[in-house]
């Protein structure tokens, strides 16, 4: 699909479901044509991804480094 610049701003909406449904849009302009593509994210979360692996550890990195009682307020 190609767009003028205006087009674009009067239109974002069409434009944007137009590169939602995958449709490459090349929008003209002066200084040359531009491309809006879709870049979809990586699915799946990281810990998920790496599961096979992680090492299990007993260095208790999870819990506090310091005693609650040191973050209460002494004015």
């Amino acid at each position: 699909m190609e767009a003028t610049v205006t087009e674009l701003l009067r239109e974002f909406p069409r434009v944007r479901r137009a590169v939602l449904s995958g449709q490459t849009v090349i929008i003209k302009s002066r200084e040359g044509n531009m491309r809006l593509s879709l870049d979809t994210p990586v699915t799946g979360a990281l810990v998920g991804c790496l599961k096979g692996l992680l090492i299990g550890s007993d260095d208790h990195i999870d819990r506090p480094t310091t005693d609650p009682r040191s973050w209460d307020s002494d004015l």
